[in-house]
C-alpha cells in the first residue's frame, strides 16, 4: 500500500502498546494520504486500530505506546516531535472532533469561552476580538442566535448542537486538517445526516482536508473520495470510494458492505 504526496502523508505507521503479555501492534504498517479539500474515510469495527491511528497522528497516544513509520503534515514529520511543538500544531495545523462532545467540553465553562480560549491559544488577541470570532464560528456551524447561545453551558445544548459546538471549536483556527473520530455515532439518524451535510459544506467553503473515522461504511458513502478499511490493526483495503462500493476486493470489505441497509438506489447517503 503506497502513499502519494499530499497534505497528510502517513507511511508504514505501526503503533505498539505494552500489555501484560508483552508488546502488541494495534496498528500494523498503515499508509495513506489526505489531500486538501478532500476526505479519506477510515472504516473498521471496534478494535480495528482506526482511532489509535488518529491518536498517533495527533501525538496523543496513551502512556507507554510507541509509533514508528512516518506521519508528515505539509511535508513536516510529526512522529518524534517534542510535545511543546505538537501542542502548537494541535488546534492550528490539525484539529480533532471526538465521538462524545459532552465529555470533551468543560461543563463549568460556557461554550463561547471555550471557543475563545481555543482561538487565543494559537492566535492571541483580545478577549473582545476572540468573542467575536467565537460567535461567528457558532453561526457558521448553524447555531441560531449565536451571540446569546455563546453564553450557555454544554448541558444546555442538545447532542447534535454540542457536536456543532465541537466542530466550531475544532475549526476556529482554520486548521489544514480535520480529524473526525466517529462524530455521528451517538446521534440519531436525522441529526447524523445534518452533521454530515454540515461537514461537507464547511469543507467546501474552507478547503480543509478531512480524515473521517467510522465503523459504518454507509456514513462515508457520500463524504469520502477514498476509503481505508482496517481490521484488527491491519489495512485490508485502500482505494477510491466508488471502486470499493462497486467492486470490493477483500472479503471483510464485502462483509461490511453487506451489512449496509440500502433504502433506495438513488440515496446519496445510506442511513
Amino acid at each position: 500500500m503506497s502513499a502519494r504526496a499530499g497534505l497528510l502523508v502517513v507511511e508504514d505507521l505501526t503503533v505498539t502498546l505494552p500489555t501484560t503479555r508483552g508488546p502488541v501492534d494495534v496498528v500494523k504498517g498503515v499508509s495513506f494520504t489526505v489531500d486538501r479539500d478532500d476526505t479519506l474515510g477510515i472504516v473498521g469495527e471496534s478494535g480495528s486500530g482506526k482511532s489509535m491511528t488518529s491518536l498517533a497522528i495527533m501525538g496523543l497516544l496513551p502512556r507507554g505506546a510507541t509509533a514508528t513509520g512516518s506521519v508528515r503534515l505539509d511535508g513536516e514529520e510529526l512522529l518524534g516531535r517534542p510535545d511543546r511543538e505538537l501542542r502548537r500544531i494541535r488546534g492550528d495545523g490539525i484539529s480533532m472532533v471526538f465521538q462524545d462532545p459532552l465529555s470533551s467540553l468543560n461543563p463549568y465553562y460556557t461554550v463561547g469561552l471555550q471557543i475563545e480560549e481555543a482561538y487565543r491559544a494559537h492566535r492571541g488577541g483580545s478577549r473582545k476580538a476572540a468573542r467575536a470570532v467565537a460567535v461567528e464560528a457558532l453561526t457558521q456551524v448553524g447555531i441560531a442566535d449565536a451571540e446569546r447561545r455563546a453564553g450557555h453551558y454544554p448541558h444546555q445544548f442538545s447532542g447534535g448542537q454540542r457536536q456543532r459546538v465541537m466542530i466550531a471549536t475544532a475549526l476556529v483556527c482554520s486548521p489544514s486538517l480535520l480529524i473526525a473520530d466517529e462524530p455521528t455515532t451517538a446521534l440519531d439518524v436525522t441529526v447524523q445526516a445534518q452533521i454530515l451535510r454540515l461537514l461537507a459544506g464547511l469543507q467546501e467553503r474552507t478547503g480543509t482536508g478531512m480524515l473521517f473515522i467510522t465503523h459504518d461504511l454507509a456514513v462515508v458513502s457520500s463524504l469520502a473520495r477514498r476509503i481505508l478499511v482496517m481490521r484488527e490493526g491491519d489495512p485490508v483495503e485502500y482505494g477510491e470510494a466508488e471502486r470499493i462500493f462497486s467492486d470490493p476486493h477483500h472479503p471483510y470489505t464485502r462483509a461490511l458492505l453487506e451489512s449496509v441497509p440500502r433504502i433506495d438506489d438513488d440515496a446519496e447517503v445510506w442511513l
